[in-house]
């Protein structure tokens, strides 16, 4: 089975990969509120694209059953100690609200283990309601309790320690995760329409997969989820139909290679001057 690798293809059929092989899965599904994917902004101006095959205004039932073969394939290939992370949010719809709560029917032989909302500073604004600042980030794990929960590895600073009465300076995060959206003003930014920001993914992949671990985004886009995987000595396999996508996450991913060589050979550098 091949890692570290990015499919230009639907995910709808995963038969590259193994039964029970893949530790964690994260990932964010289209809205389908006719998202422009393909699209990408550059210099604050949106550039269309000429090869986009994906249309984000799927009938309910269409965009539902499309997600339902994605996810029955995810949990084929989850490995029994395995979660799923899913990044969706609330979808405004004929004048209402629609919750993503739905989701969980995909997953009624899973255990929901939490809902985080993940909260940003910025984003839409509206004069009818008030102003959209998070998203849900939905964690199934596929046993009750056999499975990867590295905790200690994203713990954090507790800010009103006591030495007399906590053994330590560091807690459990709550189950709100404050982490900002992807701006202009980012190195990572792609001009991705829903980019992951890097800390989101970064928590996840900590927490729920360990060095070596293979880490899926059945939906890969820009290639974000891939990035944090190679960083954090994790093997990526990602699907995705956008092929302007694909390319930004193989630059991505060459250009992270290039910063590491260059890590590389500063150490060597340096280990030569002090062995002089």
């Amino acid at each position: 089975m091949d890692k570290n690798i990015i499919y230009l293809g639907s995910s709808e059929s995963m038969s590259n990969i193994e039964d029970k092989s893949i530790s964690l899965i994260v990932t964010s599904p289209p809205y389908n509120i006719n998202v422009k994917y393909g699209n990408k902004v550059v210099n604050r101006k949106i550039v269309e694209s000429k090869s986009t095959k994906y249309k984000d205004n799927l009938q309910e039932s269409e965009y539902r059953a499309l997600l339902r073969r994605v996810f029955d394939e995810c949990k084929r290939v989850l490995k029994d100690d395995g979660s799923i992370w899913i990044n969706i949010k609330n979808r405004y719809i004929n004048g209402k609200i629609l919750t993503p709560y739905w989701i969980e029917d995909f997953f009624d032989d899973m255990y929901l283990k939490n809902v985080i909302i993940w909260n940003f500073d910025w984003g839409g604004s509206t004069n009818t309601r008030f102003a959209p600042r998070y998203e849900y980030v939905f964690w199934f794990t596929k046993h009750k309790s056999n499975y990867i929960f590295n905790l200690d590895d994203v713990k954090v600073p507790a800010l009103n320690y006591r030495p007399d009465r906590y053994k330590s300076q560091f807690k459990n995060p709550s189950d709100v995760w404050r982490i900002p959206m992807v701006s202009g003003n980012f190195e990572e930014r792609t001009g991705h329409p829903a980019q992951f920001p890097e800390k989101l993914i970064e928590r996840i992949v900590k927490v729920a997969s360990n060095e070596g671990d293979i880490v899926l985004d059945p939906f890969m886009g820009s290639g974000t989820t891939a990035v944090v995987a190679k960083k954090l000595n994790r093997y990526f396999i990602g699907y995705e139909i956008v092929e302007e996508y694909v390319k930004m996450a193989e630059e991505r991913l060459a250009l992270l290679k290039e910063k590491d060589t260059y890590k590389q050979l500063e150490i060597k550098f340096w280990e030569e001057l002090a062995n002089e």
